[in-house]
């Protein structure tokens, strides 16, 4: 891109230092090679004219690459009239598009609505744009169920590869759809090569009886084929621009050029059957199942984050009103210290057990799901120092000094003294530490909690 920039300075200085004489003679010639190839785009050409008839003998009328159009449209259309932004997650997640914590639990469905949302206007208007121009060819070489599969297909094992990569993200497939059908058609030009290729040698050798197996058939014509390559462009710099073009969408291509390899090895000479057809999306379900299984239930840890962050809340305030109940004598030692032990400690229990029993926590939650593991360890630890705290303490304020003078009461004192420090540090070593583990839980909540900002 820079490049380009500069290029184009340059060309403007240069061009600008130009005699006027020179400037208008080379102003003229670049308008006279434009028109020239204006003129050459807009003429229209035999070959390309007979391939237009011979698609049209196939099938007269599209089918299916207008109902795609329509229904990208619908979704399109109802999503502007929206109260909330296009590219909103939440949006997004209502029209279709997949989020592994939902996909992956019961909403597999996603997998393939979420091949018709768009995340912007100008995603949708190229898409489009080429997927009405691939339809006009391909619809007619390949087949109705064939395109239509591919697309469908390519769109679905892109939503795979987002699932496995990116499981907390909101993502759409519509792209991969599309290098889908690009797949199709690199898959569609290999295959007429190789017949080109094979009809040539068979004419120049002139044996007879091959003109089956080395007819060329309907083939694609330059022009079609440089019309096609300009949209392929496009698409694929304004994707790669847009992060759209990344390893789950070279996936999208490749189940299409898998689907082309077989479908289209006669597909000049005449539609694949649909024998042949249902075969390939027979595979091509078998493996998309197989890929699925291990995808299966994405932990969506929310709610015992949420959780975790409230339970500390109201352990602690229950602690504290208990507390001033017993500094006003109004509650036992012993209650205290069985409130802390036998009614706050099993239920941060209780909540360390069910997040211990999640499974598959996607790799961006790991580390908050360790931090609570953390802190309710730790936090169970302090709570149970704590208890120990106030019954030694309530039980040395208890006993009588009727040996006060004694000099082995002083040493027992002094030695009860010290383990009741030693358990008080303890105790406050435990909840500091605890705490520290709660505030990176808490820190990290909000953004577990909100929906993913991450948008593909």
């Amino acid at each position: 891109m820079n490049f380009i920039l500069l290029l184009i300075v340059f060309g403007g200085v240069a061009f600008k230092m130009m005699a006027p004489a020179d400037r208008a003679r080379h102003l003229a010639t670049a308008l006279d090679v434009t028109r020239q190839v204006k003129a050459t785009i807009a003429q229209p050409r035999p070959l390309y004219e007979a391939f237009k008839e011979a698609m049209r003998a196939r099938s007269r009328h599209l089918v299916v690459t207008p109902a795609l159009v329509m229904i990208n449209a619908a979704v399109f259309g109802a999503m502007l009239v929206g109260v909330s932004a296009i590219a909103d997650p939440n949006t997004l997640l209502g029209w279709g598009a997949s989020l592994g914590t939902r996909t992956t639990n019961g909403e597999w469905w996603r997998l393939v609505t979420s091949v018709f949302v768009h995340v912007g206007p100008f995603q949708f208007i190229i898409t489009m744009a080429v997927l009405s121009q691939l339809g006009a060819v391909l619809e007619r070489f390949v087949g109705r169920i064939a395109f239509g599969a591919v697309y469908l297909s390519a769109g679905v094992f892109t939503g795979l590869i987002h699932l496995s990569s990116q499981p907390v993200a909101v993502t759409v497939s519509s792209a991969g759809a599309v290098f889908g059908l690009y797949g199709l058609l690199l898959a569609t030009l290999t295959w007429q090569g190789f017949r080109q290729a094979l009809h040539r040698r068979a004419s120049k050798n002139a044996e007879p009886g091959t003109e089956e197996a080395t007819d060329a058939g309907v083939t694609i014509p330059p022009t079609a084929i440089k019309r096609l390559g300009y949209g392929a462009l496009l698409f694929l710099l304004w994707s790669a621009v847009n992060g759209l073009a990344g390893a789950a969408e070279v996936i999208g291509l490749a189940v299409g050029f898998g689907y082309g390899t077989v479908v289209a090895r006669r597909a000049s000479i005449r539609i694949p059957e649909r024998r042949e057809v249902g075969g390939v999306i027979a595979a091509a379900v078998v493996i998309a199942i197989a890929c699925a299984v291990p995808l299966r239930n994405i932990a969506d840890v929310t709610p015992e984050i949420t959780r975790v962050v409230a339970i500390e809340e109201r352990t602690a305030t229950a602690y504290q009103t208990a507390f001033n109940a017993f500094k006003k004598g109004r509650l036992s030692a012993e209650s205290l210290a069985q409130l802390a032990e036998r009614k706050i400690v099993p239920e941060l229990q209780a909540v360390d057990a069910r997040l211990t029993a999640l499974k598959n926590v996607p790799p961006e939650h790991q580390a908050v799901v360790t931090d609570a593991h953390e802190y309710l360890r730790l936090r169970s630890n302090a709570w149970r120092f704590r208890a120990d705290v106030i019954r030694r303490t309530n039980a040395a304020q208890l006993r009588s000094p009727e040996r006060a003078m004694d000099a082995s009461w002083r040493i027992e004192a002094q030695t009860l003294f010290r383990s009741n420090q030693m358990a008080m540090g303890n105790a406050e070593g435990a909840e500091r530490a605890s705490l520290e583990a709660y505030q990176r839980v808490r820190q990290a909540a909000p953004s577990v909690a909100a929906a993913p900002a991450d948008v593909r």
